[in-house]
């Protein structure tokens, strides 16, 4: 599709009436989901400039009024494509994204893509659909439990089986081309872009600073990296289908309650364990209070130069603990040479 086309049924989504004046999805929630992180301001790409707020620590800052205000437009083209019968794909292989790519292409009856991009997909899928029906037929040979087949033929077919269902489970359906492409990195699955732009089919994804904006025909600017931002838009976007099939919403023009965002169970961080310090820590690793040193009767305090200061301490210092009697040891004097340790050589002159 033209460029001429999308824009000018972009201007007539945006003239639509929104749900009243609530906002698609607050900018407190799209703060907390971390939508506004970009890269490095080394790895960015000029053409994003207009999505750009400011720059901190080196990182660009995404404006998330522009976020917002591109989300709401993606969710009215969705909605009005959905309601004519349209038919949508969702892509996403990065590892963030998987499983969010697969939930709500699912819960919207549509094709998906989260594994791996076969090259034709969309361009050759005569050919790639001639791999489906042999998944089908190996599948049907597993619920015979492949008899008549030795049991290392057998288990060859089951991993072949095994890796035909890991890249074409989500298309095994797809009877015919989709209208529109919901991507979310669309610099990570530039062949499916590329793709789709030869079968003039739509695409909407999510650009972050390091994305080239003229990939997609409509992008929503948005850090792609995070699992919170990723689910929140992704959700969002399919509850445009949803709709349309009159089902319920997730999280499209709700309040912040009800709208929770997944944790990102590889950075719970462990809790942090010292190693005892035998000479500041008891041994079972916590840190000794400190207590004055007890003094005989009569002590006097070691008379300093004038300008003296004491040692540093860390908090929590102890002298180190010595056993019962003992008595620190007398360093051997050679009398001869005047030093502490007789091993060690005296350079004589001219000698570094």
């Amino acid at each position: 599709m033209s460029k001429d086309n999308i824009n000018e049924e972009l201007l007539e989504v945006s003239s639509l009436d929104s749900s009243g004046t609530r906002e698609i999805v607050s900018t407190k929630k799209l703060l907390e989901a971390g939508t506004y992180f970009g890269h490095r301001k080394s790895q960015w790409n000029p053409k994003m400039a207009p999505y750009i707020h400011t720059q901190k620590m080196n990182t660009h800052i995404i404006d998330v009024s522009k976020t917002q205000k591109s989300l709401e437009l993606a969710y009215k083209l969705i909605l009005k494509a959905a309601q004519k019968g349209a038919n949508f794909i969702f892509v996403g292989t990065k590892k963030q994204a998987k499983d969010v790519i697969k939930e709500q292409a699912l819960r919207t009856n549509s094709a998906y893509v989260n594994e791996r991009w076969l090259g034709g997909t969309l361009t050759n899928n005569k050919t790639i659909f001639t791999r489906v029906r042999a998944m089908e037929d190996l599948e049907k040979l597993e619920e015979r439990n492949f008899e008549g087949f030795t049991k290392k033929e057998g288990i060859l077919k089951k991993k072949e089986l095994d890796k035909l269902q890991k890249n074409l489970q989500g298309i095994r359906n797809m009877n015919s081309a989709p209208q529109f492409m919901i991507i979310a990195d669309p610099m990570d699955d530039i062949i499916a872009v590329k793709e789709s732009r030869k079968r003039n089919i739509k695409v909407i994804g999510i650009i972050d600073t390091d994305c080239d904006p003229e990939l997609v025909d409509l992008g929503i600017p948005a850090n792609d990296d995070s699992i919170k931002s990723l689910n929140l838009i992704i959700t969002i976007l399919a509850d445009a289908i949803v709709e349309a099939k009159n089902g319920t919403v997730k999280f499209a023009y709700q309040p912040d309650e009800s709208i929770i965002l997944p944790v990102d169970a590889n950075k719970e961080r462990r809790p942090f364990t010292r190693t005892p310090n035998r000479r500041f820590d008891d041994a079972d690793g916590t840190k000794r209070k400190w207590e004055p040193r007890e003094r005989p009767e009569g002590w006097v305090p070691r008379e300093r130069p004038e300008g003296w200061v004491p040692r540093e301490r860390p908090e929590g210092w102890v002298p180190r603990e010595r056993p019962e009697g003992w008595v620190p040891r007398t360093p051997y004097v050679n009398k001869e040479k005047s030093i502490v340790n007789p091993e060690s050589k005296i350079k004589k002159e001219g000698e570094f």
